[in-house]
């Protein structure tokens, strides 16, 4: 969800609470403000009539259908103004009504007379009615206004953590420089975009040293591989007994797997590093095939059969030595791996690639032989770096790896598409 979208769900579920809030207190203030009114102008009405009794001979005749006189001791308590509930016929609506009624006694002209008036009361339900649809009216405008300038200023307010999202998406290590932004006048921002500068120097920084570092051991520690192995080689050539030639032979097998590890820790490091820039469309199939005709000769020594289901044209967007690298190292772990004689099944098509070969039970949890140096048998010859390899090639391409053990079968499978 985007996060304009959240603030505005925010904004308004806090301004339903606001509202729901203050309608109730609205009604009860317009009530009580209509009671008290109500009651003034009563009380105003009864003052009129008391006065225009004053200047009638017979106070009496004043008496109206809301207006009730009632002559009282000149020496009885003077009664004061007080409001009261009652029913009465009401003319307009043609029935009994719910009314206020007040009363209050005057002298007039040294005469105790008690006056009572009344009127139509404005019930609890009108009230409600009237404060429920103004409000509802009111959130309505409201939530318009909120949605329809919410997208527009979130355009302005949100522009440079767009501005810096862009930034972020075309960082490269090998372009050397730092994510660098334009000033804004929001606080948050300039902070983050500081944050994200001084990160960024300190990323290509340790990119520079791990990146010559994992060169210079690379490049430095072929040579006296190099010389180790041609030492070896001459001391197999010369007359040896058999316990020497078998530790020469254990030398030179030691020397041959450190030159793999190398080879396949500096080929990870391309990998990790993006190295492989630029991708092209691969006839995967044909690539697929030609891998295989590559290892018939070693197949044929190990007796492996394989059982191929390839659909023709499989096309895939990927580096094409990184397209090599998938295929040759997931043959070369299904043959490595395999029993003698044994079988390979391999399919092909548009979503998925799977390969499948007997082999031993490996030890331990299968997922754990996507780790680095990880290998179900630790005797054997393998450097335990293949799955790590295709696994790398997988993350870059955004393809899903899945390495299971199932009816004695190691399964590889690769889904191309998500």
């Amino acid at each position: 969800m985007k996060l304009i979208n959240q603030f505005t769900i925010w904004y308004l579920g806090i301004s339903i609470i606001v509202f729901l809030i203050g309608g109730i207190l609205i009604f009860y203030k317009m009530e009580s403000e209509i009671d008290f009114e109500q009651g003034q102008e009563l009380e105003r009405q009864l003052d009129r009539y008391a006065r225009k009794m004053e200047t009638l001979e017979n106070p009496g005749s004043l008496q109206k259908d809301r207006l009730e006189i009632t002559e009282l001791p000149a020496d009885q308590a003077m009664v004061r103004f007080h409001i009261s509930d009652t029913l009465a016929w009401h003319e307009p609506l043609e029935q009994v009504e719910r009314q206020v009624k007040a009363g209050k006694s005057y002298l007039v002209n040294g005469r105790h007379f008690y006056m009572s008036t009344y009127n139509i009361m404005i019930e609890s339900d009108d009230i409600t009615e009237t404060v429920v649809q103004t409000m509802v009216a009111i959130f309505l405008m409201l939530l318009v206004f909120i949605v329809v300038t919410s997208r527009l200023v979130s355009k302005r307010i949100l522009q440079p953590f767009h501005q810096s999202l862009d930034k972020i998406r075309t960082f490269n290590f090998k372009d050397n420089q730092p994510l660098v932004f334009e000033s804004t006048r929001t606080e948050e921002f300039e902070k983050l975009h500081d944050f994200l500068n001084k990160m960024s120097v300190r990323l290509l920084s340790d990119y520079k040293i791990v990146k010559e570092f994992s060169e210079n051991l690379s490049h430095e520690i072929q040579t006296p591989i190099a010389v180790a192995s041609g030492k070896l080689e001459l001391l197999l050539n010369s007359p040896i007994d058999k316990q020497q030639a078998n530790w020469i032979g254990a030398a030179y097998r030691a020397n041959e797997k450190m030159t793999k590890i190398v080879n396949s820790l500096a080929t990870l490091a391309k990998l990790e590093n993006q190295e492989f820039e630029g991708t092209q469309s691969i006839n995967f199939s044909s690539l697929v095939t030609d891998c295989l005709h590559e290892y018939e000769e070693l197949m044929g020594m190990k007796k492996i059969t394989v059982h191929q289901r390839i659909k023709p044209s499989v096309k895939i967007d990927m580096h094409a030595h990184m397209a090599e690298m998938l295929v040759d190292n997931l043959l070369n772990n299904a043959i490595k791996h395999n029993t003698s004689p044994g079988q390979i099944c391999l399919e092909l098509n548009n979503k998925v690639l799977k390969i499948s070969n007997k082999g031993a039970r490996p030890t331990g949890n299968v997922t754990e032989y996507l780790k680095r140096f990880k290998k179900g048998n630790p005797s054997s010859e393998s450097i335990g770096l293949g799955l790590s390899i295709i696994q790398q090639i997988c993350r870059i391409h955004g393809y899903t790896l899945e390495y299971t053990f199932i009816n004695e079968e190691h399964q590889i499978t690769i889904q191309l598409q998500n």
